[in-house]
């Protein structure tokens, strides 16, 4: 009778713990990132890692979800949706750029798109959802993106 009752709470406290955990790219989930960088011309300086195309990154601290990471790479990512001068261009920021394994729920490197050309905010997220019940695609959902320099 103990044995019974001992499974039927840990298959309850299982239970409950699977309901409250969200997976990073929970499309239920709205995620906040802050990007924050040392330099204050952070934008030009992104663009002119973006003529150089080569892999090289602007160090930055980013919080997500109220978590900090301290010396991440980011860069402007893509051809299509980049433009020099633009308000909103896509990040590509990776968290292990200089600290080995940093990860915010196991995923080292986060690609944001920037919702171009697409004012209802929501094309890119909802044809990956689609896409993901027919064949392995990209995750997405939202997020609350910041950036600053100092």
């Amino acid at each position: 009778m103990i044995h019974r009752i001992l499974l039927v709470l840990l298959i309850f406290s299982i239970t409950i713990a699977d309901i409250n955990s969200q997976d990073f790219y929970d499309i239920n989930r709205i995620n906040t990132i802050e990007v924050t960088f040392e330099q204050s011309n952070w934008d030009y300086l992104l663009d002119q890692l973006v003529t150089e195309e080569e892999d090289n990154r602007l160090l930055g601290t980013v919080v997500i979800n109220g978590i900090s990471y301290d010396s991440v790479g980011v860069r402007y990512k893509g051809n299509s949706t980049y433009r020099d001068n633009q308000v909103k261009n896509p990040l590509n920021i990776k968290l292990d750029y200089v600290i080995d394994n940093q990860k915010h729920e196991n995923y080292g490197t986060l690609k944001l798109a920037n919702v171009y050309k697409d004012p209802s905010f929501v094309r890119e997220v909802l044809s990956y959802e689609i896409a993901r019940k027919y064949f392995p695609a990209s995750q997405a959902n939202f997020a609350n993106v910041y950036s600053a320099g100092s």
